[in-house]
Order: C-alpha cells, then sequence, then structure tokens
C-alpha cells in the first residue's frame, strides 16, 4: 500500500515480514522507472525513489513494483515532481559505447577463431557468445541517451534491463569525467553524477560513452545551473 501522510509516503508492504516506512517528500533525491522489452509492451513499470530515509540500510525505496505511466506520474506529482513528457529531445550515446566493448572481446573472438579450428563446435558457440553480447550491446546503445526537462535531467539507459532515471539538478551533488583507457582511444568519457542516499541499483547515475567534449560541456552547463 502506498499512501500520501501528512509527511511523506507511507508504504507498507510484505506477507511474513511487514516493513512500514515513510518518506518524507522533500527528501526524495532521484527516481528510477525502470522496465524490460516484455513489460514495456504492456506498460508495466517499476519506480523506485532514493531517499535519504533509510531502509534496511539501503536509501532505494520500491514505491511501484506494478505501474502503468498514469499511475507513475501520480506518484511523481504527489512528491511535487512533473510527470514524465511525452516528447523530448534525446542526445544519444556515441557509438563507441558499442566499440569499446567490441575492442575488450577482440582477444576473445581470437580464441574463439582458434578453437573452431581444433574444436569447431565449441568454437562456433564461443563466437555465438560474443556476437550475441555485442548485439546486446548495440541495441542498449540504440536506447542510452539523455535529455534536460526544465531543472532535471533525465538519463535513459538498457534494452533488456532498461531505466530512466530522474535526477533534479539541485540534488545533484557532484559530476566527475572518467575517461578508460579504451575510452580515450575512442575519445569518449563516462558522466558520473553523486546524488545523497543512494546504494545498490542508485549507487551510480551516470552517461556512458559520452563524446569528451560534450561530457565536458554538459557538465559545465549543469553546474552553472545551479550556481
Amino acid at each position: 500500500r502506498l499512501q500520501h501522510t501528512g509527511t511523506g509516503l507511507r508504504r507498507r508492504r510484505g506477507l511474513l515480514t511487514l516493513t512500514d516506512v515513510t518518506l518524507p517528500l522533500r527528501r526524495v533525491q532521484a527516481a528510477v522507472v525502470a522496465t524490460g522489452p516484455v513489460r514495456d509492451r504492456f506498460g508495466w513499470r517499476e519506480l523506485r525513489l532514493q531517499n535519504l530515509a533509510r531502509d534496511e540500510k539501503s536509501g532505494d525505496h520500491v514505491v511501484a513494483p506494478l505501474a502503468d505511466d498514469r499511475e507513475v506520474g501520480a506518484i511523481l506529482g504527489e512528491i511535487g515532481w512533473p510527470p514524465l513528457p511525452g516528447e523530448l529531445r534525446w542526445h544519444h550515446v556515441s557509438s563507441a559505447y558499442v566499440g569499446t566493448l567490441a575492442a575488450g572481446l577482440a582477444p576473445l573472438a581470437l580464441i574463439a577463431a582458434v578453437q573452431a579450428a581444433f574444436v569447431p563446435f565449441m568454437g562456433i558457440a564461443f563466437g555465438i557468445g560474443l556476437a550475441g553480447a555485442l548485439g546486446l550491446r548495440w541495441l542498449a546503445w540504440r536506447r542510452t541517451a539523455y535529455a534536460l526537462d526544465g531543472d532535471r535531467l533525465l538519463v535513459r539507459t538498457g534494452w533488456w534491463r532498461r531505466r530512466l532515471r530522474i535526477l533534479p539538478l539541485d540534488k545533484i551533488q557532484s559530476i566527475d569525467i572518467a575517461e578508460s583507457f579504451v575510452g580515450r582511444w575512442f575519445g569518449t568519457a563516462t558522466l558520473i553524477f553523486g546524488v545523497a542516499g543512494g546504494g545498490g541499483g542508485f549507487a551510480a547515475h551516470k552517461i556512458p560513452a559520452i563524446e569528451r567534449d560534450k561530457g565536458r560541456g554538459l557538465r559545465d552547463q549543469l553546474l552553472a545551473s545551479r550556481s
């Protein structure tokens, strides 16, 4: 059960082990709308809130395990956040998101080719597995993007584990730029956003494989908007 009380959202759940947690609205730091290819086809979502209130040593709270877009919008409205817009100008990350994985799998592909020469079945199966990993990364790349919606940043990632992260700009505590060895070769970086109260799935909000100059420009833009 989810109830709006005078102090926040009260969430009660459980059958054998019952939990009763109240999430103060002003302490909500971020939100994640999670789904997958099957659930998405039926319009089902899971809404998680990142809150400074702790529950079982975590600030991550599933407030709607199975909801539709209308219900997600209603819960966001109770927090005082606007509903998710229907249309946005999404900025896609670099195709190096796929290229970096391909570079990392190149030694394994060589092993699969050698193995196919001696044990064809195992080598072919190994090669198919590598191709499948690249295929899933390509599908994820097509969905990985970010957008600015007023005073919040939206980050969309994943294909099988689809996530839409909602980050209010005034809740972002830090913005780091991480460049791996392979990423530097492709000219890309990862923007990592520090938000208080996270853990587990909320441990790192990030935009992967963003072009280095665009990443620095976005960081400066977000920091300037908070000053």
